[in-house]
């Protein structure tokens, strides 16, 4: 169960951090050097924490996908919708929501500390032994999400980009 809400606060970790990096590559997060420290820390924590659930190959594979931002171009780019909505509608310089800034670190230190945790309640790639002789199974699934997610994410977007307000805010 640990390591189950462990997945799902670096799930949520990762789109919170996607979200933060859209301010901090246009230049306009404050404290970046703070979102920096965390955000690479963020990705230690989640390493060393795929790796106990895992084992050393497969943990580093998932950590490797989530540090390329695969999975969040799966399927975690849904969160992200409603924030492209309100930027296509308003054009003016958006700003990073000060409770989310805030909260990454918070949620940072939590994963650190449930990973911690981990390596004290669960045995050694417990995750792995969960998913069997079974590889192929939850790879497949995997591949599938990612194709049809990457293909959703493209025809939403482009409809997106067809809307008047869309228009209006590039002009």
């Amino acid at each position: 169960m640990l390591n189950i809400i462990i997945i799902l606060l670096i799930l949520l970790g990762d789109t919170v951090h996607r979200y933060l990096s859209y301010f901090w590559e246009e230049g306009i997060l404050p404290y970046s050097f703070g979102f920096l420290f965390f955000a690479n820390f963020f990705v230690l924590t989640y390493l060393l924490g795929f790796i106990w659930m895992f084992g050393i190959v497969a943990g580093v594979i998932v950590a490797v996908l989530c540090y390329l931002q695969v999975v969040y171009s799966a399927g975690l780019w849904v969160f992200s919708v409603p924030r492209l909505i309100s930027v296509a509608r308003n054009p003016r310089i958006p700003t990073a929501n000060p409770l989310v800034y805030g909260g990454f670190s918070i949620l940072v230190m939590i994963v650190a500390a449930l990973a911690v945790l981990n390596f004290f309640v669960s045995p050694y790639k417990s995750m792995w032994e969960m998913v069997g002789e079974d590889v192929w199974t939850p790879v497949l699934v995997f591949a599938g999400v990612l194709v049809v997610g990457n293909v959703a994410r493209v025809v939403i977007m482009s409809k997106m980009l067809k809307w008047p307000c869309a228009r209006l805010s590039r002009n």
